[in-house]
């Protein structure tokens, strides 16, 4: 595990993890009270967590798809990855370690956010507050399972096609997925296309993993059989993209 050892210090080392983690501690904090909370105060609480999720987003898809994607193409042009491989190490552990290096800063980000939920915005009725913390831990697990597999992405495209490439490809498909299918699905609706009705069905329907109406509205967490079989539908878009990843990862330059 030398290259996730190396890729968590250099992590580390340039401490711009110190402003993600300040970002989803403290502006879910601040932010609920520069709207006019007077009129409802008790529109705090949901804000808040509405907030807290926000930023969660924000930081990974800003922040963790690009060092994932920076970390692979530095592995691959810098001749790293060609080292580690005459070590012993296959491309595809190398991939691997990038990615838990990336993890190990996105997990501590979840659970700071859950926290945040479940401190700072937790309902007073002893009923809500059992939906309240059921819905936080599936979104989390949601939240997971999409963000995890964009990650290994970034990085396999990142060490074949450079940095700005690994990161934009997971930008834009987490993009589309949170908000482009929404549009494409009115489309399906206004016109009868069958390569629009095809390309609504295989496109990455992340939206489904926000909960944040469920959080705002209070509608309360998702019954077991509804979870699961979106556990499901995300666990295949996965191992789809993991098969892509470990396809893609380049260790070294090509010839």
């Amino acid at each position: 595990m030398q290259l996730y050892r190396l890729t968590l210090a250099t992590i580390l080392q340039r401490k711009v993890w110190m402003i993600a983690f300040l970002c989803v501690l403290v502006l879910p904090i601040i932010l609920p009270y520069l709207t006019p909370y007077e009129s409802n105060p008790s529109m705090i609480e949901p804000a808040r967590a509405q907030a807290a999720w926000i930023c969660l987003w924000v930081v990974a898809v800003a922040w963790v798809f690009f060092q994932a994607a920076r970390f692979g193409d530095d592995t691959a042009r810098s001749g790293l990855g060609a080292y580690f491989l005459s070590a012993g190490v296959s491309r595809v552990s190398q991939m691997i370690q990038i990615w838990l290096a990336c993890l190990t800063f996105l997990l501590p980000l979840v659970a700071i956010t859950v926290a945040v939920c479940l401190i700072g915005a937790m309902p007073g009725d002893s009923a809500q507050a059992d939906m309240w913390v059921a819905t936080n831990m599936q979104y989390a697990a949601l939240f997971l399972l999409v963000i995890m597999p964009l990650v290994m992405m970034a990085a396999a495209v990142g060490s074949r096609f450079g940095g700005t490439i690994g990161y934009l490809i997971p930008l834009c498909m987490s993009v589309y997925g949170m908000y482009g299918v929404g549009y494409l699905a009115m489309m399906t609706t206004v016109q009868d296309n069958a390569l629009l009705d095809w390309l609504y069905v295989i496109s990455p329907h992340y939206h489904l993993a926000d909960l944040t109406p469920r959080l705002v509205f209070r509608h309360g967490s998702m019954v077991g059989s509804e979870f699961f079989q979106l556990v499901a539908y995300f666990v295949g878009i996965k191992l789809v993209l993991s098969m892509f990843s470990t396809i893609c990862y380049l260790a070294k330059p090509a010839a």
